[in-house]
Protein backbone atom coordinates (compact mmCIF):
# COMPACT_ATOMS: atom_id res chain seq x y z
CA UNK A 1 0.00 0.00 0.00
CA UNK A 2 1.42 2.84 -0.90
CA UNK A 3 0.92 6.52 1.12
CA UNK A 4 -1.06 9.33 0.16
CA UNK A 5 -0.26 13.20 0.94
CA UNK A 6 3.86 11.78 1.34
CA UNK A 7 5.30 15.43 1.55
CA UNK A 8 2.35 15.95 4.34
CA UNK A 9 3.34 12.90 6.35
CA UNK A 10 7.17 13.91 5.97
CA UNK A 11 6.68 17.30 7.23
CA UNK A 12 4.87 16.29 10.52
CA UNK A 13 7.58 13.60 10.45
CA UNK A 14 9.91 16.71 10.57
CA UNK A 15 8.17 18.13 13.40
CA UNK A 16 8.09 15.11 15.78
CA UNK A 17 11.71 14.02 15.27
CA UNK A 18 13.75 16.87 14.18
CA UNK A 19 12.37 20.41 14.93
CA UNK A 20 10.70 19.27 18.20
CA UNK A 21 12.82 15.88 19.04
CA UNK A 22 14.52 15.46 22.07
CA UNK A 23 16.13 11.85 24.23
CA UNK A 24 14.08 10.07 25.86
CA UNK A 25 15.73 11.15 29.16
CA UNK A 26 15.17 14.55 28.37
CA UNK A 27 12.67 15.94 31.13
CA UNK A 28 10.74 17.91 28.77
CA UNK A 29 9.50 14.84 27.49
CA UNK A 30 6.92 14.58 30.76
CA UNK A 31 5.63 18.12 29.65
CA UNK A 32 1.67 17.91 29.17
CA UNK A 33 2.17 20.23 26.07
CA UNK A 34 4.28 17.35 24.64
CA UNK A 35 2.53 14.65 24.97
CA UNK A 36 -0.71 16.00 23.88
CA UNK A 37 2.17 17.27 20.50
CA UNK A 38 3.12 13.64 20.17
CA UNK A 39 -0.68 12.20 20.06
CA UNK A 40 -1.95 14.71 18.03
CA UNK A 41 0.55 14.52 15.12
CA UNK A 42 0.87 10.71 15.24
CA UNK A 43 -2.87 10.97 14.62
CA UNK A 44 -2.44 13.35 11.41
CA UNK A 45 -0.04 11.41 10.23
CA UNK A 46 -1.77 8.29 10.08
CA UNK A 47 -4.49 10.31 8.87
CA UNK A 48 -2.77 11.70 5.94
CA UNK A 49 -1.09 8.81 4.85
CA UNK A 50 -4.10 7.00 4.42
CA UNK A 51 -6.33 9.43 2.78
CA UNK A 52 -6.24 9.89 -1.16
CA UNK A 53 -7.80 13.57 -1.06
CA UNK A 54 -8.85 13.43 -4.53
CA UNK A 55 -11.24 10.84 -3.82
CA UNK A 56 -11.95 11.83 -0.15
CA UNK A 57 -15.29 12.05 1.12
CA UNK A 58 -16.66 15.58 2.83
CA UNK A 59 -16.20 13.45 6.08
CA UNK A 60 -12.47 12.27 5.52
CA UNK A 61 -11.90 16.16 4.50
CA UNK A 62 -13.21 17.09 7.94
CA UNK A 63 -11.43 14.71 10.10
CA UNK A 64 -8.12 15.66 8.19
CA UNK A 65 -8.87 19.52 8.94
CA UNK A 66 -9.69 18.54 12.36
CA UNK A 67 -6.88 16.81 13.25
CA UNK A 68 -4.11 19.47 11.58
CA UNK A 69 -6.40 22.19 13.55
CA UNK A 70 -5.76 20.40 16.91
CA UNK A 71 -1.84 19.71 15.49
CA UNK A 72 -1.96 23.63 14.88
CA UNK A 73 -3.26 24.16 18.58
CA UNK A 74 -0.02 21.85 20.13
CA UNK A 75 2.46 23.89 17.94
CA UNK A 76 1.00 26.87 19.31
CA UNK A 77 1.11 25.47 22.98
CA UNK A 78 4.49 24.50 22.30
CA UNK A 79 5.83 27.94 21.02
CA UNK A 80 3.94 29.27 24.27
CA UNK A 81 5.53 26.80 26.68
CA UNK A 82 9.31 28.20 26.54
CA UNK A 83 10.50 24.38 25.83
CA UNK A 84 11.89 25.24 22.10
CA UNK A 85 13.20 28.52 20.42
CA UNK A 86 10.45 30.38 19.60
CA UNK A 87 12.24 30.33 15.44
CA UNK A 88 11.61 26.79 15.63
CA UNK A 89 7.75 27.18 16.94
CA UNK A 90 7.29 29.65 14.43
CA UNK A 91 8.70 27.89 11.47
CA UNK A 92 6.54 24.53 12.91
CA UNK A 93 3.73 26.35 12.82
CA UNK A 94 3.79 27.86 9.05
CA UNK A 95 4.67 24.25 8.41
CA UNK A 96 1.16 23.34 9.78
CA UNK A 97 -0.62 26.13 8.44
CA UNK A 98 0.53 25.24 4.87
CA UNK A 99 -1.15 21.78 5.10
CA UNK A 100 -4.45 23.56 6.51
CA UNK A 101 -4.00 25.51 3.62
CA UNK A 102 -4.11 22.59 1.01
CA UNK A 103 -6.95 21.28 3.11
CA UNK A 104 -9.30 24.21 3.28
CA UNK A 105 -8.90 24.30 -1.04
CA UNK A 106 -10.31 21.18 -0.86
CA UNK A 107 -12.87 22.04 0.55
CA UNK A 108 -16.38 21.25 -1.81
CA UNK A 109 -14.03 19.55 -4.18
CA UNK A 110 -15.78 16.27 -2.30
CA UNK A 111 -19.07 17.23 -3.01
CA UNK A 112 -18.70 17.78 -6.92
Amino acid sequence: MSKCNAEFVETIFGLMFETFWMAPYDPRRSDPVMACFERRARYASALLGKTKLASATEAQLYELRKAVADLEESVQWIGGSGLFPRADCTEALERVRRIRGVLAERRGVAAK
